[in-house]
């Protein structure tokens, strides 16, 4: 196996190399800039995508990629950045993406990634009801779409992933499709039998409910670092 690395269908000879590029597209559009050129976009989406929290990044859908200035601990630097669908706009470090990520993160993305229609469909229903949009975990006002996150009431989502693994021979026996080199692809589970039956387990076990995102950003993640495990 050729050693590098692979971002879609091309690959490079060192996470060095893709660093590289990452620069050059911030040098191109300087600060403010949104990327334009289609290539420049596509790359973005296929390294972003092996961000460990590519979910939590992507939120409700990625519009374009933007060249950002921000300050961290006082000091300035200059790189890139997510516009959601919502305008909602995120940061990433392409070094996180550059970072292999283990059998049971990329098992956890495919389980998530195969109840994103569920989770839209319970956001949409909020969204479309006509009553006001309460924190389920606070009872405050979420004031706007934005503001909406959907999140896993007891059994949160990993207590339902690991019920579901556990019950399908472990981690190992979940093998994830290779990527097909082409396109905007996402991490999924190879056996498609297995997708729908996780699907299922998931419809008939998880309470879904809508919550700040300021609450499912802090203070359920906390919670998660603590031992119990978010959504």
């Amino acid at each position: 196996m050729p050693r590098g690395i692979s971002i879609g269908a091309t690959h490079y000879p060192s996470k060095e190399s893709v660093r590289d590029v990452c620069r050059d597209i911030v040098q191109r559009y300087g600060i403010g800039g949104n990327v334009t050129d289609p290539a420049d976009d596509t790359f973005l989406r296929l390294l972003l995508e092996r961000h460990p929290e590519y979910d939590l990044k992507r939120g409700v859908g990625i519009a374009h990629f933007r060249v950002m200035a921000h300050t961290d601990y006082g000091r300035r630097s200059v790189g890139l950045a997510l516009v959601r669908l919502d305008g909602e706009v995120s940061d990433f470090s392409w070094n996180a993406c550059l970072t292999p990520l283990s059998h049971r993160t990329q098992v956890l993305a495919a389980l998530r990634h195969a109840i994103a229609d569920q989770v839209a469909v319970v956001r949409n229903a909020a969204l479309s009801s006509g009553r006001p949009l309460v924190c389920s975990v606070t009872g405050a006002a979420i004031p706007s779409a934005a503001e909406l996150h959907i999140d896993h009431a007891d059994p949160t989502f990993l207590v339902l992933a690991e019920e579901f693994i556990i019950g399908n021979g472990g981690v190992n026996a979940l093998r994830i499709l290779p990527d097909s080199g082409s396109g905007v692809s996402y991490i999924e589970l190879e056996d498609k039998v297995l997708e729908k039956r996780w699907q299922e387990h998931h419809r008939e076990r998880s309470v879904l409910r809508p919550v700040l995102k300021r609450v499912n950003l802090s203070d359920l993640r906390r919670a998660d670092s603590r031992g119990t495990p978010a959504p």
